[in-house]
């Protein structure tokens, strides 16, 4: 699930006027802020817009903020918004009538053209006035959800043209814009507007953002080669608290950046009580699921049909939300196991961990090996002539234990074929239920996290590929019917498409399908429909039924529709869908693994409802559809 936080992230080091000096960090800083987004808080790079040194002058900051936030149709009301700055703040003497309150300065942000003369006059920066206008703007159609975070400071008493002394401070003086230049360069949408300015950005009752400041008023925001003093500490903030429970209050008591010049940072807003982002990125991950039980023993809502066997081992964690601080509390291994659920008990007698309601999987221990082909490239002949191999890699990439991977010298006994170059790393499945495919799945090498996960993701991707019950319940009662779907009336039209369990689809612009479940079996039944792309290691949930629906949506001698109208999936030459039955609702919104979702979100599809523990009468089951697609062009399935 795409996190719905949207970012407009500024770092300027190098200013474009020979009077303002350099500073060091804040493109750096501005980075960083995006990869944290990016890591930690799944935030789509196209959520994100960034702007560094020549690209951050004032225009282009103020139309990248209007065509990136106030007219993106993609944000809704109430997604976060987080505007960030890093750079030169600075002070101006206020002109005549230029606002309520009549302060005697007004604080700006330097763009990176403050101070020099534009085709409009001498940039006078954006000024408080302009911002809270444009941040009033965006909150009227977007909500109030905004985060301001502001590593400048507006005031520098001590510097006193010393370039020693301003070494590190983000903050410069003004010396030629002038008042009028103020008036010039004001929002459009300011003027007219009121504004109480006697506060500058320091606004405490402003109802439209939550200002978090790297400083007082009269204080100086500082930096080093590092980073910024106040960034560098909100960032390591995130590995010592979890950041889904923090509200903006504690942000500004916790943050106390150590240094020669004092800096205490700022929180304000009417809605500084709120948590973080007001907890919209902090979203329920689908790798957890719920444990019960006291320290000793523990039931895991994880059975047989979620690929648990005897040996399956977990870690328990306090939470289940994603892009917060999240440690493992104690390890368990399974030894008994049911359908839906299994029982547990702590791997080491000795070992005392805290007490925690959710688990997630940490080893496996599948039976079926998954076996790697490892290709010969320029730079695995390199590696293995001067580097020393290690036990838990192959060529290079990190193997997770518990998924049985081998290696195999020869590709007609493989899997899979990884191929590790010197920018990038190659994969392409050899999988015998399905023809040969293109090797699409690239990732570069610079991306040393998804590199360590390829491994792992196809490894597990296998696992549910194969996955069955070998006790058959349902095997002779269960029906998957593909169907073409007419673009006119809205109705299926034709024979059914797969027949003996496979179907050969010609991929045509516009063309949309539906499957059909039948039940013929004398059970009630709760289906899950996966789509599982055999050019890659993606897995995607077609279908899952919600937990508040009250009796399963497969009945017996009955059938489901499933509508794929809305799901596009990407251009591929075959794919599986995988369907999932059993006679108790589990919730396997684990088994989704893609780096480009395909359907919409299903939030309640990530609320676990609590598994029947009942020992007899649990069944599951699998069916499997093979579909191989021709004549490839951008379409819908």
């Amino acid at each position: 699930m795409a996190s719905r936080l949207f970012a407009l992230l500024v770092g300027i080091d190098n200013y474009k006027s020979g009077r303002i000096w350099n500073l060091e960090a804040c493109a750096d800083d501005a980075r960083r802020m995006k990869q944290w987004l990016v890591q930690d808080l799944q935030v789509p790079n196209t959520n994100i817009a960034l702007l560094a040194n020549k690209e951050a002058t004032k225009h282009r900051i103020e139309d990248v903020f209007m065509s990136h936030l106030v007219n993106n149709p993609a944000i809704s009301q109430g997604d976060a918004l987080l505007i960030y700055f890093a750079g030169h703040g600075s002070s101006m003497l206020a002109p005549r009538d230029w606002c309520e309150g009549k302060p005697r300065h007004v604080q700006v942000l330097c763009p990176y053209d403050h101070d020099t003369k534009g085709p409009e006059g001498r940039v006078a920066g954006i000024s408080d006035r302009s911002l809270c206008s444009m941040l009033g703007e965006l909150s009227a159609v977007k909500g109030d959800n905004i985060t301001l975070i502001l590593d400048c400071s507006f005031s520098s008493p001590q510097l006193s043209g010393n370039a020693h002394n301003r070494r590190g401070v983000r903050c410069t003086a003004t010396e030629k814009a002038r008042k009028e230049d103020l008036f010039s360069g004001l929002w459009r949408g300011a003027i007219g507007k009121r504004f109480h300015g006697k506060h500058g950005f320091y606004q405490d009752d402003c109802p439209t953002h939550t200002l978090l400041a790297a400083c007082k008023p009269g204080e100086m925001a500082t930096e080093w080669k590092e980073g910024g003093r106040f960034t560098q500490e909100f960032l390591a903030m995130r590995k010592a608290v979890p950041l889904h429970q923090l509200r903006y209050l504690e942000i500004s008591e916790r943050l106390d950046p150590a240094g020669r010049i004092p800096q205490h940072p700022v929180c304000l807003g009417q809605h500084r009580d709120r948590v973080l982002f007001d907890g919209i990125p902090f979203v329920p991950d689908t790798n957890f699921v719920p444990v019960e039980g006291d320290k000793d023993g523990l039931r895991l809502h994880m059975g047989a049909i979620h690929g648990v066997v005897e040996g399956t081992e977990f870690s328990v964690h306090s939470h289940n939300r994603c892009g917060s601080l999240n440690p493992s509390l104690d390890s368990f291994r399974v030894y008994e196991v049911h359908p839906t659920w299994s029982l547990a008990r702590r791997k080491s007698i000795s070992k005392h961990g805290g007490r925690g309601s959710w688990a997630r999987i940490t080893r496996w221990n599948t039976r079926t090996p998954f076996r790697v082909y490892m290709k010969k490239t320029c730079s695995s002949i390199f590696r293995h002539l001067f580097c020393r191999p290690s036990p838990n890699e192959l060529d290079g990439i990190p193997v997770k234990e518990g998924l049985n991977i081998i290696e195999v010298e020869n590709s007609t006994l493989a899997d899979i074929s990884v191929g590790v170059h010197s920018r990038a790393v190659r994969v392409q499945t050899l999988n015998q239920l399905a023809p040969p495919c293109r090797p699409v799945l690239e990732i570069e090498k610079k991306d040393k996290e998804r590199s360590a996960l390829i491994l792992d993701e196809a490894a597990r991707y296998h696992m549910h590929l194969h996955r069955t019950n070998p006790e058959n319940p349902f095997r002779d009662h269960l029906q998957l019917e593909l169907y073409l779907v007419d673009p006119q009336s809205q109705r299926r039209v034709g024979q059914n498409l797969l027949v003996n369990g496979k179907a050969d689809l010609v991929r045509t612009l516009g063309n949309s399908y539906t499957v059909v479940l039948r039940n013929d079996s004398d059970r009630d039944l709760w289906p899950y429909l996966a789509y599982m792309d055999s050019n890659g290691v993606d897995i995607h949930l077609l279908y899952h039924p919600r937990p508040s629906s009250p009796t399963p949506t497969l009945p017996k001698h009955g059938s489901l529709e499933i509508d794929l109208r809305s799901y596009s999936l990407p251009q591929l030459d075959s794919g599986f869908l995988k369907l999932f039955v059993s006679t108790s609702y589990t919730s396997l919104g684990f088994l989704e693994q893609s780096s480009t979702p395909i359907q919409p979100s299903q939030p309640e599809l990530l609320v676990p409802r609590p598994p029947q523990l009942g020992h007899n009468g649990q069944e599951w089951d699998t069916a499997l559809a093979i579909l191989k697609f021709s004549n490839v062009t951008q379409g819908r399935l």
